[in-house]
């Protein structure tokens, strides 16, 4: 089995509060969860304060080319929401 990573650095909006970013980050969880069992998520820690969250998405299975695609249709699904925008997006495997 290959593991798929997907890094995604987010700039959140609007976000003036600890209560409103884990709200963003606990929609953004449940999204991931609600994918399948293939898929984990996870918050990395903060780098520069409220307004910046780098999340990284991890796929298994058995083919690279799947898992690719999968990562990069997640990858899209993310790209364009009212509350945050990507502004890095990277896929690597182990």
């Amino acid at each position: 089995m290959k593991a798929g990573l997907l890094t995604l650095s987010l700039r959140l909006y609007d976000v003036e509060s600890l209560k409103a970013r884990r709200s963003i980050v606990k929609r953004i969880l449940a999204d991931v969860h609600r994918m399948g069992p293939a898929f984990a998520v996870c918050e990395l820690p903060e780098r520069d304060g409220l307004n910046d969250l780098t999340v990284r998405i991890a796929h298994l299975s058995t083919d690279v080319r799947f898992s690719d695609s999968t990562l990069q249709r997640i990858a899209a699904r993310f790209e364009h929401k009212p509350d945050y925008e990507v502004t890095e997006s990277a896929i690597e495997f182990l």
